[in-house]
């Protein structure tokens, strides 16, 4: 449940940091940006809510790209597409002024997400990686493995210039702000409190990362055992630092922001002449007409019809290009399989848990929390049996079967782990499955060792058999996968 917070806190401070800034920024310059003389409104509650929404949107569909291992170039696909919705509903809702400053918007609060999303994606990654071994097994596996832990350290690194970037952003975006006579209202104040806090916070987990390395290079891991007590602590030193900075702040600081439109009056009000400049008596060209080139000029309208086909076709090379590169995408194996096999429908049910049980944790008086949910290998396994079909020629039958069993036996790897036994990706399936039966040999009553055995034997006999399991045996496996995770031990 520990790191389940952690996950969906982490996400939260996606939200907030980006959405706070934009709306900030949006909010103090719509004063300067709309023109209520003509009646064209750049900015007003519907830029708003987009906003906020398209928060929303995209920190959830980056959390999807991360569990789908999306190629980066889907973000351009998508926020592309994205525009285009957004043009669509402006023109539905008669706000045809908007997209002139909320495209520019969306696409800068979109990459500013997907920027600070990536650390915690490469955070998942991992403690993931460092999820199945401890003390010695995982200091050795971090000296042989150290790949996930160099991406992360890497990651963390430009991260801090990111927080300072945004820092410095929201500064200006206030100074600037008030030099032009923005729009403040206690909302504002309120967002940019926000901002910083989320800031903070931020640069509180980069700091936790870093532990999180070290320490797991000495062996350790899980060294925090309370992320909610130590998340107040952060807002209450974040609480206590404000107020004191309110109270003990000079009235009179040295430089002021007065100064600055003093100079900008003193000097807007000195005119300014230009010198005149005598300028030389060039003599006239003459053009040059086909007469003077001679025989020269006469194949110049060939080299007008190549430059006027040459241009014709990169620009319908562009365009077929831009084409392939939006479209593709969505005839792709891994769209289709995302839309087949119900993986949008899976993540929203994983979300509500998550939700849910955030709440529990958050709400909870008990620092000692059951861990309901388990934290699995499954996915290696997945991807182990993907790999082995690559290096093999199955026919489509055998693959279709494999997918389907892997699937199941998946379930089989998040109930071990949920009971302590633990995957291991030299470990075959029917070795796993082995595992199950040594701990649960003395308790064969419930028919939990036989289901294991059959199970195991099955799924190996499927992935190494050119032919495909008959209906009966497919059937036999499925039993007992439903048998397995239905024992409660």
């Amino acid at each position: 449940m520990e790191g389940r917070f952690s996950r969906f806190f982490e996400r939260i401070l996606v939200f907030s940091t980006i959405v706070s800034l934009m709306l900030t920024a949006t909010s103090i310059f719509s004063t300067v940006l709309n023109n209520f003389e003509v009646e064209r409104i750049l900015i007003d509650w519907f830029t708003y809510v987009v906003i906020i929404g398209s928060g929303i949107v995209f920190t959830l569909v980056l959390q999807i790209f991360a569990i789908e291992r999306i190629k980066p170039a889907m973000h351009i696909v998508f926020i592309f597409f994205y525009i285009i919705i957004m043009l669509v509903l402006c023109y539905m809702t008669g706000k045809l002024d908007a997209p002139y400053v909320l495209i520019v918007i969306l696409i800068i609060q979109y990459f500013l997400q997907v920027g600070i999303n990536e650390l915690f994606v490469f955070h998942d990654k991992f403690m993931l990686d460092c999820e199945v071994y401890e003390g010695k097994e995982l200091e050795q596996y971090l000296f042989h493995n150290n790949l996930s832990a160099i991406d992360l350290t890497e990651k963390i690194k430009g991260q801090q210039a990111i927080m300072f970037a945004i820092s410095i952003a929201m500064f200006m975006v206030l100074v600037f702000g008030k030099l032009s006579k923005g729009y403040f209202t206690l909302i504002t104040i309120g967002l940019v409190i926000i901002f910083y806090l989320s800031v903070l916070l931020c640069c509180f987990m980069l700091g936790i990362f870093k532990n999180d390395i070290f320490y797991a290079f000495l062996g350790f891991k899980n060294y925090v055992s309370n992320g909610k007590k130590i998340f107040g602590a952060v807002l209450m030193i974040a609480l206590i630092s404000g107020l004191s900075a309110y109270f003990i702040s000079s009235d009179n600081p040295i430089i002021k922001i007065s100064y600055l439109d003093e100079y900008k009056e003193t000097h807007t009000s000195t005119k300014t002449t230009t010198p005149e400049i005598d300028f030389l008596n060039y003599p006239d060209f003459q053009p040059v007409t086909e007469d003077y080139m001679g025989n020269g000029g006469k194949p110049i309208w060939i080299l007008e019809v190549l430059m006027q086909v040459i241009k014709y076709v990169a620009i319908l090379g562009i365009i077929v290009g831009l084409l392939y590169f939006f479209i593709r995408p969505f005839f792709s194996r891994n769209f289709r399989l995302f839309w087949t096999e119900g993986h949008l429908f899976k993540f929203f049910m994983e979300l509500w848990e998550e939700i849910l049980e955030f709440i529990r944790y958050v709400f909870s008086k008990s620092d000692k929390t059951k861990e309901a949910y388990s934290t699995v290998q499954s996915k290696k396994f997945q991807e182990t049996m993907m790999d082995f079909l690559k290096k093999v020629k199955r026919s489509k039958a055998k693959v279709e079967e494999i997918d389907r069993l892997t699937k199941q036996f998946m379930r089989i790897i998040d109930w071990g782990q949920v009971h302590g036994i633990k995957y291991l990706v030299n470990l075959a399936p029917a070795e796993y499955t082995a595992l199950i039966e040594e701990k649960y040999k003395d308790n064969i009553a419930n028919g939990l060792v036989e289901s294991s055995h059959k199970a195991g034997q099955l799924f190996e006999k499927a992935l190494y058999d050119k032919e495909v399991l008959t209906s009966e045996e497919e059937n036999t496996f499925t039993s007992a996968v439903k048998l397995i995770i239905n024992t409660n031990i």
